[in-house]
């Protein structure tokens, strides 16, 4: 099951409109990850409130507003009693409990229990609530300095989160792809994570995919391999690889996906990861896409 953040991420990376981001508490790790998910075509508006108490405890960050200065077509507005969370991305939209923090959108740890509930943006309530958005004013440096001061004044506990570790880090910024260069040896390791039958490499990338992909207990193999199928739909990365299947998506085109969504890799790991998501599409979705032997080019079946 996809964590509140990675949902959000999927929004805004599909999004055809202008992004309006709507939480009180915004953490500086958490919108940069968003900010980068977000086309660079695409107007954004971001809506928080900015309380002293609040900012001296930590639980949400100035340095926001240096984040939406560095991005063309991006406003920061303010609104005192904000306490909604909406993020709209063109006609679609999440509304819920979750806050742009690491602890709210499962990036932490210690997540909170959250939820986030996807529903169209003309929903009447959603036009209410961003009319009532008319009312913010603009973020400025000097309202900025202003929080500020006010904030190193107060002596409160600090409720601020902690960073996100490395690893959460990493998965939150980048587009999921598996590492199991074996998809076939998945289940055996579903079934018996200490399995002997698949080797020790094979098992830890295994076990560190399944750990993401989250499938119920005791599936049988069919229904593992259709909730597995269920679930690569969900992710950015694999729907934007299957949107090009349609026509014939070559190596070469797959090279090209991968480089898109690993921009840091080289050459040999770009090829790699090519090869494991093209096995994965060929063993999950065996009954919707063929992998031609002889081209390795992937195109839906007859």
């Amino acid at each position: 099951m996809l964590v509140e953040g990675e949902r959000l991420k999927q929004l805004v990376i599909d999004a055809d409109g202008e992004v309006l981001l709507c939480a009180p508490f915004i953490k500086t790790h958490v919108i940069r990850i968003i900010l980068a998910a977000i086309p660079a075509n695409i107007s954004v508006r971001i809506y928080t409130r900015w309380r002293a108490d609040e900012i001296a405890a930590g639980v949400s960050d100035l340095e926001v507003y240096d984040l939406v200065a560095a991005r063309q077509a991006t406003r920061l507005l303010l609104l005192d009693d904000l306490h909604a969370k909406l993020y709209v991305a063109g006609n679609r939209c999440l509304v819920g409990s979750a806050n742009l923090t690491g602890a709210a959108l499962g990036w932490s740890s210690n997540s909170n229990v959250e939820l986030l509930v996807e529903i169209p943006a003309t929903e009447p309530h959603v036009a209410n609530l961003i009319a009532r958005l008319d009312n913010a004013i603009e973020a400025t440096r000097e309202k900025r300095d202003e929080i500020a001061a006010a904030a190193a004044l107060i002596d409160t506990p600090d409720l601020r989160e902690q960073p996100l570790e490395a690893v959460a880090l990493a998965m939150a910024a980048y587009p999921w792809l598996p590492r199991c260069a074996s998809p076939k040896s998945l289940f055996a390791v579903y079934r018996n994570p200490a399995t002997t039958s698949v080797v020790s490499g094979t098992r830890a990338d295994a076990a560190n995919d399944l750990a993401d992909l989250n499938p119920p207990k005791n599936l049988d193999e069919v229904a593992f391999i259709a909730f597995v199928e269920r679930v690569l739909e969900q992710f950015p990365s694999f729907q934007t690889v299957l949107a090009r299947v349609p026509g014939r998506l070559s190596d070469a085109g797959g090279l090209e996906v991968i480089r898109a969504l690993r921009p840091t890799y080289t050459e040999d790991e770009l090829t790699k990861q090519w090869q494991i998501v093209r096995d994965w599409i060929q063993h999950f979705f065996q009954d919707r896409f063929e992998v031609a032997p002889e081209s390795f080019v992937v195109r839906l079946r007859p």
